[in-house]
């Protein structure tokens, strides 16, 4: 299918430069954007342009906007230099990353501004590698994001998180203004447009896409076994990642399901007697329920006490940890992630 286009416009001939360079080095990653991308300094060029080619949605400054030129786009959004306005107002704040600014720009797939995607047959290219331990306080989180950032190095990789109160927000020093909640409940729409809204929600930290987790546990708990499994369906159809991390909790229905899904699992285990009786109640559980394959595909990793670990979760591919993990990654998942 041919690419919508979006043009961006500015009189500073470097941020459109910019802009565009950007976008090139993200489609050499293997990020996928729907949108094929023109870009302007030149109010008379971009006019020339829009009248020779149907473009869906114009990126423009407000000064050039308000020059008040009759632009042929299908959807305008304004490029403020003062802030933005309210999702949907077409007002867009200029000097956010270009990471936040494609992301308010999938917004506009809900709208119908981009046709729906056609998915594929999701045949035997995403991995789902679930990690799950009934055991707390176990680095699982860090283990999980260190594995995720490693992994991102040479392949395109989502991690979801599936704790009550991650604090991942507080820990990455974001405001997120979606959760994976909001994807479940765009899940229901069946409309084709899914695609755009996981890339819309996708946040990158060193690399590594995450969605945000939900921010309410009572959230968490209400959604339903099929759900989260039509979820991981949706996103293999989609075709985006190679790669697919849940860092799973006992709040998720249908957890051994999921388990017994992926083709790995990892699980932290530790050596006091309460962690060691946990791991064994979690074990015979998985048997008397007929989950022996989870069992079978699950790797135990006792986790040695580190000397010190990285003060933030963007910096956790250097160190004692990494290197265990990374000959995990070798070992299991067959991929050279130096």
């Amino acid at each position: 299918m041919k690419k919508s286009i979006l043009a961006v416009c500015d009189s500073e001939p470097e941020y459109a430069s910019h802009f565009l360079d950007y976008m090139n080095r993200s489609g050499d990653k293997g990020v996928s954007f729907p949108f094929e991308i023109a870009a302007f300094s030149d109010g008379e060029a971009l006019k020339r342009y829009c009248g020779e080619n149907r473009v869906q949605l114009l990126l423009i400054s407000q000064s050039m906007y308000e020059q008040g030129k009759p632009w042929e786009a299908e959807q305008v959004m304004i490029l403020t230099e003062d802030g933005e306005g309210p999702p949907g107002s077409g007002r867009i704040g200029k000097y956010q990353s270009i990471e936040g600014i494609m992301r308010r720009v999938l917004e506009a797939a809900d709208t119908g501004l981009l046709p729906p995607i056609a998915c594929g047959d999701g045949q035997g290219r995403m991995n789902l590698i679930g990690i799950y331990s009934p055991v707390g306080r176990c680095l699982q989180t860090t283990f999980s994001f260190t594995m995720g950032q490693l992994l991102a190095r040479r392949h395109k990789v989502l991690y979801l998180n599936f704790e009550c109160c991650s604090g991942l927000g507080r820990m990455l020093q974001r405001d997120f203004q979606t959760d994976l909640s909001d994807l479940i409940y765009l899940l229901h729409n069946q409309d084709g447009r899914f695609p755009y809204r996981l890339e819309g929600m996708a946040q990158k930290v060193n690399g590594l896409d995450i969605i945000p987790p939900v921010y309410s546990s009572l959230d968490l708990l209400q959604v339903k076994r099929e759900e989260w499994l039509e979820l991981l369906s949706e996103l293999e159809k989609a075709g985006s990642y190679e790669y697919v991390l849940l860092d799973l909790s006992e709040a998720v229905q249908g957890l051994f399901d999921i388990l017994k899904s992926c083709r790995r699992v990892y699980t932290i285990v530790r050596e006091d007697s309460f962690a060691a009786a946990k791991q064994e109640q979690y074990e015979e559980l998985l048997g008397c329920l007929s989950y022996d394959a989870v069992l079978e595909k699950t790797r135990k990793c006792r986790l040695p006490l580190f000397r010190q670990l990285p003060p933030g979760l963007d910096q956790l591919t250097h160190g004692e940890l990494a290197g265990l993990v990374q000959k995990l990654i070798e070992e299991d998942l067959g991929g050279n992630v130096s």
